[in-house]
């Protein structure tokens, strides 16, 4: 951490106070040393491995200075700004806070249950949380399920991830699984505008369109045929549960193989979304709890803390009904 307590409850920085002052956490009352070197910033740390629930995690040379460089970048242009400010209702510390504005950058990896107690948290408190990836945490090739909880959705951005690193600020939205990974971007350079426009920005990118043909539906069948041969363990229980209704994987309707933006968040169960919702007649409610007691029952969770599944589960009922028209008159 960057600020402490000083005997007299003052907050005072790391690059400001003698090595030898007394310092103490201002969560949970424990001493804090000093310490600086040529690889981290000045900082504090505790003097004995406590578990502290304002600031449980370590902190790392990145996660120190993109921390305070995201402090001075707010500061630039909005002055209430606040670095490590305790909250007076709720038992966390966000890396920084503006009004009900709390921003946690994230530089290496936590336990689940531990980032869905921060966002909860937050949620039940009513502030807005920001999330930022730090270079290590940053997706690849396909997202890790940890990147999945640091997620939003929204209708301008849909599925959009925050990114931070020394030279800007980065933002992946519109992200889709089509082929691999697909996304539009937004890039902010360091202290060019104030980051309340940013955090609001509205995107000009539209999503990619997708164009179901006889080719994509065939190579869907192909895609999903080699993963049975290969026994892949999430297709055999989908089939299983087609051989339970009497059907068969690769023979079901065509629409059902058509591309879905929402692939990203249930990959192939959206096959039993589809025949549910030919199955019981547009019944959305039956629908959505049948759907959700497979993946319940396959031990399938929801990996996007940050995202409402049921505002998802409607999203995707539209796209179905748009597929099965799409199909019908292709087919005219």
């Amino acid at each position: 951490m960057l600020f402490a307590y000083t005997e007299k409850k003052e907050m005072i920085s790391a690059s400001e106070i003698d090595e030898n002052k007394n310092c103490f956490c201002p969560d949970c009352g424990g001493r804090l040393v000093r310490k600086a070197g040529k690889i981290k910033i000045p900082h504090f740390a505790h003097v004995q491995n406590i578990e502290c629930h304002g600031l449980s995690e370590g902190e790392t040379p990145e996660h120190l200075a993109l921390k305070q460089l995201f402090y001075q970048w707010g500061s630039r242009f909005e002055r209430d700004w606040r670095i490590e400010k305790p909250l007076s209702d709720l038992p966390q510390r966000p890396d920084l806070l503006l009004d009900r504005l709390a921003v946690e950058i994230q530089c290496s990896p936590l336990k689940s249950s531990r980032l869905e107690e921060r966002i909860v948290g937050y949620s039940q408190k009513n502030y807005q949380d920001w999330w930022l990836l730090g270079k290590k945490l940053w997706p690849k090739e396909k997202f890790s399920h940890l990147q999945k909880q640091f997620c939003s959705f929204d209708k301008d951005r849909g599925l959009h991830l925050w990114l931070l690193e020394e030279k800007q600020l980065r933002l992946l939205y519109h992200i889709h699984e089509i082929d691999g990974l697909v996304y539009c971007e937004e890039r902010w350079p360091s202290f060019s505008q104030p980051l309340k426009e940013i955090l609001h920005f509205s995107v000009s990118k539209r999503p990619p369109h997708l164009f179901p043909t006889i080719k994509s539906v065939t190579e869907r069948k192909q895609t999903l045929s080699l993963k049975l041969v290969q026994s892949n363990a999430g297709i055999r229980e989908l089939q299983h549960y087609f051989y339970q209704e009497r059907r068969h994987l690769l023979y079901l309707p065509d629409w059902m193989y058509f591309p879905s933006r929402y692939f990203f968040f249930y990959q192939e169960d959206l096959l039993v979304f589809r025949y549910l919702f030919e199955k019981e007649r547009k019944n959305a409610s039956l629908i959505f709890q049948k759907f959700l007691d497979y993946r319940q029952a396959n031990q399938r969770e929801w990996l996007f803390y940050r995202i409402d599944q049921r505002e998802i589960l409607e999203r995707l009922y539209l796209e179905a009904i748009f597929c099965q028209r799409k199909a019908k008159v292709s087919s005219a």
